[in-house]
C-alpha cells in the first residue's frame, strides 16, 4: 500500500470519514480532480504502487524531509570540526613542529560525520513524516488497495457525505465504507 499524505489538514484529524474504492487509475485520477473542483482537500488516496499522474493531480507541497537531511548534515559537519579540534586543543601533541589544528585529516572526520548524521536524520524526518509505523490501519481500509484497486479515503462531516458519494460514484468508483472515528 501506498498512500498520499496532506500533511497540513489529516495529521489529527478524527472524525466521520468515507472509503471509495476505484477498480482502475483514470476513475481515481477523475475523482481526485472531481473532490478538488468541489473545493475539498482534506483527503488521502490510496495506491497498490506510487504514480507520478496521481503525484501531479494531488498538486502535494514539497516534502519536507529535506530540511531534516540539510539539519543533519549541518550538525555533523559541525560536530566533527568540534570533535576533532576539541580533542586537539584539550590534548596537544605536537609532533615535528607541526601546527596543532590541521585542516585535511580534520576535514575527513567531518566529511564522514556530515553523511553519517544526514543520512540518519533523513531516514528519521522520513518516518515522522510518513507516521510510521502505523499500528492501525484505518477502519475504513480495503485490502484490494494492496494489489488492484486504489481508494480515496475523504474526511468531512456527516452532511457532504452523501454529496462526496454520489460525486464519485460518477467518477467511478464501486463501493463505500463509512467510519465514524
Amino acid at each position: 500500500m501506498f498512500d498520499w499524505y496532506d500533511y497540513r489538514s489529516m495529521s489529527k484529524y478524527k472524525g466521520p470519514n468515507m472509503m471509495a474504492v476505484f477498480p482502475a487509475m483514470d476513475s481515481l485520477l477523475l475523482g481526485i480532480d472531481e473532490l478538488k473542483k468541489a473545493g475539498h482537500e482534506n483527503f488521502l488516496v490510496y495506491a497498490p504502487v506510487p504514480h507520478h499522474d496521481i503525484e501531479q493531480s494531488l498538486h502535494r507541497p514539497k516534502s519536507p524531509v529535506r530540511v531534516f537531511t540539510l539539519v543533519g548534515a549541518l550538525t555533523g559537519f559541525c560536530t566533527g570540526w568540534a570533535l576533532t579540534i576539541g580533542s586537539a586543543m584539550h590534548y596537544p601533541l605536537i609532533v615535528g613542529g607541526k601546527p596543532i589544528i590541521s585542516i585535511p585529516p580534520f576535514g575527513v572526520l567531518a566529511y564522514i560525520l556530515t553523511i553519517l548524521f544526514g543520512a540518519l536524520a533523513t531516514m528519521i524526518g522520513f518516518l515522522i513524516n510518513a507516521r510510521l509505523p502505523q499500528l492501525r490501519l484505518a477502519a475504513v481500509y480495503d485490502e484490494r488497495l494492496s494489489s488492484d484497486h486504489y481508494g480515496i479515503q475523504v474526511f468531512c462531516d456527516e452532511g457532504k457525505m452523501k454529496e462526496f458519494e454520489k460525486l464519485l460514484k460518477g467518477c467511478g468508483a464501486r463501493e463505500f465504507r463509512r467510519a465514524e472515528h
